[in-house]
């Protein structure tokens, strides 16, 4: 028999047990990725989902990562952005101007941390870099001021050069792009290079853009870090070597695909870094409150099998400026 007493125990112990497994179980936060590229096993999303489980945010323990992707179209974005907001996610995570754009127009609560935000402050993601302010902060991205230099490296590669492109996204960093046409202009002039600019909006835009390189007998293109270009990047490398036109790029995701070189942010590392402020934020600092970050270092990267491929000798004081070189 079991006495009243014990029973009484028995039942009360019941009736809180249930409220304090609950207690203990932690809080799982919402996150919202805005990807550009459609595969959650890009070398970007693992540096960033790696680098939170180091700092303790496991997913399936303690965060949900919605992974939304764009397939490279900045105009699913706000779609994308409205999704998240309606899942009421507790951060978004952004990959570029097109989705931090969207994020920020989606949402003036939900903080935003962008993984890549080119001249944040021209584009009025944040108020300044020191104080972002509001819903948003994360890492700024060189772009009119890198563009100089890739032409540089280019033009000692190709020392005969003297017709270059530059191939970009016409629809993305659209109030950016009068300037980073006059500073590749300025550079051009002092390199003795005749520069073309061709803007590109689809897939068939891009092969018909090497076409028209190939006609007018463009020696070298530069090209952009947009997500239309990031997301099809092998097929870009492959349209040069096919066009037998050396490509220089923003970063070495297409140099691993076969671009000749690039000069750029490592951009695993630079989602490494984002994780941080996501955990910032996850540990409840205002993005508001947290600087944005600017890139410090740079790599030059150089592919020695597309060169051979293309009947290219790289000069050896070229390659001794090299942070790596895949032969």
């Amino acid at each position: 028999m079991i006495s009243r007493r014990t029973f009484l125990i028995g039942t009360g112990c019941s009736v809180f047990a249930a409220p304090l497994a609950a207690l203990a179980q932690p809080k799982v936060h919402r996150i919202a990725y805005l990807a550009n590229d459609p595969s959650r096993s890009s070398p970007t999303f693992n540096a960033l989902v790696a680098t939170l489980r180091e700092l303790g945010w496991v997913e399936g323990k303690n965060i949900e990562i919605r992974y939304l992707a764009s397939g490279g179209r900045d105009d699913a974005f706000p779609s994308l952005a409205a999704q998240a907001v309606r899942e009421n996610v507790d951060l978004i995570v952004t990959t570029g101007s097109g989705s931090t754009r969207a994020a920020k127009a989606a949402t003036e609560t939900i903080p935003i941390v962008f993984a890549s935000g080119a001249n944040p402050v021209e584009q009025k993601f944040v108020a300044s870099l020191g104080r972002p302010g509001g819903n948003v902060t994360g890492l700024a991205l060189l772009v009119q001021e890198l563009g100089p230099k890739r032409m540089q490296l280019m033009k000692e590669m190709l020392p005969r050069a003297t017709r270059f492109a530059r191939l970009y996204e016409g629809t993305t960093q659209a109030d950016l792009q009068s300037a980073i046409m006059s500073e590749d202009e300025t550079a051009a002039r002092s390199l003795g290079i005749t520069l073309r600019h061709i803007a590109v909006a689809t897939m068939d835009d891009i092969a018909a853009a090497f076409v028209t390189a190939g006609r007018e007998r463009i020696e070298a293109i530069n090209v952009q870090a947009n997500a239309l270009l990031v997301v099809n990047r092998a097929r870009v490398a492959q349209l040069a070597l096919e066009h037998r036109i050396p490509i220089m790029c923003a970063d070495a995701r297409f140099v691993e695909a076969g671009a000749l070189a690039s000069y750029g942010e490592n951009f695993p590392a630079r989602y490494r870094r984002a994780a941080f402020l996501v955990d910032k934020v996850l540990r409840g600092t205002p993005p508001g409150d947290i600087p944005v970050e600017q890139p410090a270092t740079f790599e030059f990267v150089v592919n020695l099998r597309t060169a051979k491929a293309l009947k290219i000798t790289v000069p050896e004081p070229v390659l001794l400026q090299a942070n790596r070189v895949i032969s």
